[in-house]
């Protein structure tokens, strides 16, 4: 079972490799490609966490967060030596992580279709993470139900600028588009979910 600890749902910045950490990440990142013993483990301590955040706000169940981040550090595993360094390790995960999502939200849906066309229903509505403070629920629910009224390609752009401080052109590579296209597609999804949320442009 996951520890609550990953699933928590605070801002904070994906495994970046600052001037101190770049050589020890470039090292780690030559092992993985070669295949060295023990190179796999130390990517999966190292990037896990961020990993699972990502999938998690994306899809907005710890439960399919946490099988996303199997299935992405699978397809890593067997896809290794087709990482060749244009990016750090971490913004490749990333990719993998964003297409992964997406894959499971496809298949998620081809379920629930077939789930309404038995006539099925039901569903359980998950609870906040426990490690987010009481005070904090109301506003935690309110986030995470206005982010699941937006449109994955939407949610997509708000999870990666404003939760993964991620910047338009990293976006622009990990989503293989323009960068004006989604600076565009950022501002109509900011937009839909201010009125989601009820904010004016004069609220803080």
């Amino acid at each position: 079972m996951t520890d609550p600890v990953d699933r928590r749902p605070t801002v904070a910045e994906p495994p970046r490799d600052d001037v101190a950490g770049r050589g020890d990440a470039a090292a780690l990142a030559a092992r993985f490609v070669s295949g060295a013993p023990g190179a796999f483990e130390a990517v999966v301590a190292r990037y896990h966490d961020h990993v699972h955040r990502l999938a998690y706000r994306l899809l907005g169940w710890a439960g399919d967060a946490d099988d996303v981040v199997q299935e992405v550090f699978l397809a890593a595993l067997k896809n290794a030596r087709r990482f060749r360094g244009d990016a750090d390790l971490g913004t490749w995960l990333t990719t993998i992580t964003l297409n992964k999502c997406r894959g499971h939200r496809r298949g998620l849906f081809a379920r629930l279709r077939l789930v309404a066309h038995l006539g099925a229903s039901g569903g359980k509505q998950e609870s906040p993470p426990a490690d987010v403070p009481a005070t904090d629920a109301d506003a935690f629910e309110s986030v995470r139900a206005a982010l699941n009224q937006l449109s994955p390609r939407e949610r997509e752009v708000i999870v990666l600028h404003y939760l993964e401080q991620t910047t338009v052109d990293q976006m622009a590579a990990m989503l293989g588009a323009k960068r004006g296209a989604v600076e565009v597609r950022l501002h109509r999804a900011r937009a839909k979910l201010r009125v989601v949320l009820g904010v004016t442009e004069e609220s803080p």
